[in-house]
């Protein structure tokens, strides 16, 4: 298997993984202590992807093209095309969620969050399997680990709003774990884009820049409307992770 293929694969698995393990935390985290916690490790997630976005993603290919304005075009419009697409999928979701009251026309939400999940890991499959295919380790490597830590908060929760559905414990976990092959199959476009040329890279890796911004601006718009306050040393914290690894990584 061609070596390019083969670490876009690797990378999209340890999407796949982090979905896994976030899924199979549910029995632990629906106790009520357990989701506050959870809604603490959101906060924390949010902070990782915006420090992804800035120092990993796709604030060093801007400073990287910026004498290159041919490729900084390419960047920005995958940027652009990745805050769309997670703001579409958002809105559509949205509409489908209210069509779901009229039993006539769908009779469940499930349909309408197994679409969301897919439009939204679709992208992050691909930052995922590009970072790795691509970037040096010592860049990849706080990468892979900040996609992860929002993986598992993605898993859990997905799992959790199985659960609400009344889904059993068991299928709500093994559904969450499922969609981590979305991410996985992400990876695999990204990798088979990135066998035919490497010039693939910036584009993949601002869309996934962009729709990771774009998901956190929706978090944050939603947790103001509904009132919950965002832990802010959690945010700090997320949001100093990928520069300290950086950091040590390259020290």
């Amino acid at each position: 298997m061609d070596r390019i293929l083969l670490l876009a694969l690797i990378g999209g698995l340890v999407s796949l993984v982090s979905t896994s393990a976030g899924a199979l935390l549910t029995p632990y985290f629906q106790r009520t202590e357990g989701i506050q916690k959870f809604r603490l490790s959101i906060d924390f997630a949010m902070g990782v992807m915006l420090s992804t976005v800035a120092f990993s993603l796709v604030g060093p290919e801007i400073v990287g093209a910026w004498s290159d304005h041919t490729r900084l075009k390419i960047i920005l419009f995958g940027f652009t095309a990745g805050v769309f697409f997670i703001g579409w999928t958002h809105k559509v979701t949205e509409h489908l969620q209210k069509r779901a009251k009229k039993p006539t026309v769908l009779s469940s939400g499930k349909i309408v969050l197994a679409l969301a999940l897919i439009f939204h890991n679709w992208p992050e499959g691909m930052g995922a399997g590009a970072s790795l295919a691509g970037m040096p380790l010592s860049q990849a490597i706080p990468l892979q680990v900040a996609i992860a830590i929002q993986n598992v908060a993605e898993g859990l929760l997905l799992a959790i709003c199985f659960r609400s559905f009344g889904w059993s414990m068991g299928r709500s976990v093994l559904g969450s774990i499922g969609s981590g092959f979305v991410e996985f199959s992400g990876a695999l476009v990204a990798g088979v884009l990135m066998h035919q040329t490497m010039s693939w890279l910036p584009f993949l890796l601002s869309v996934a820049g962009g729709a990771m911004l774009m998901s956190v601006v929706i978090e944050l718009f939603e947790a103001k409307m509904e009132g919950r306050v965002i832990e802010k040393n959690q945010f700090a914290l997320g949001l100093l992770l990928i520069p300290f690894m950086n950091f040590a990584l390259n020290f």
